[in-house]
């Protein structure tokens, strides 16, 4: 087997992130926390993740803010990000798209969904892991 699929999860709800953080560590994923932007930029100092999931409302740095400055970090410039958001407006889901976003859920989301996508952004990268 593999190494564990390293997941960032930026979310500043912590019923979510116990939610997330428990799934996801059951299905073998090495799991890491940021309640905002900014801890999970100096995160990523030392913690290259396959896959980050964030929400958009996050701190004083939101969720776009936080994508531009992950997609213009050598380190994990490729790293894909799926946002978890109550914005469901199209500017949003626009402009997520935009930045580089990998996938968009509207939130409340059921955590299998969010695994499905996991799954397929990571397969398109090569590195799945089972459902």
């Amino acid at each position: 087997m593999g190494h564990a699929i390293k997941l960032l999860l930026v979310e500043d709800e912590e019923e979510l992130i116990k939610i997330v953080e428990t799934y996801f560590r059951d299905e073998g994923y090495d799991v890491r926390t940021a309640f905002s932007a900014e801890a999970a930029i100096s995160q990523l100092s030392t913690f290259t993740p396959d896959v980050i999931v964030s929400d958009i409302k996050i701190g004083e740095l939101d969720g776009f803010e936080f994508l531009e400055v992950v997609r213009s970090t050598p380190s994990v410039k490729d790293v894909p990000l799926i946002f978890v958001t109550i914005m469901d407006d199209r500017a949003s889901v626009e402009r997520a798209g935009k930045l580089g976003a990998s996938g968009y859920i509207i939130k409340p989301f059921d955590v299998e969904e969010l695994h499905v996508k996991i799954n397929e952004v990571l397969g398109q990268k090569g590195m799945k892991k089972g459902t």
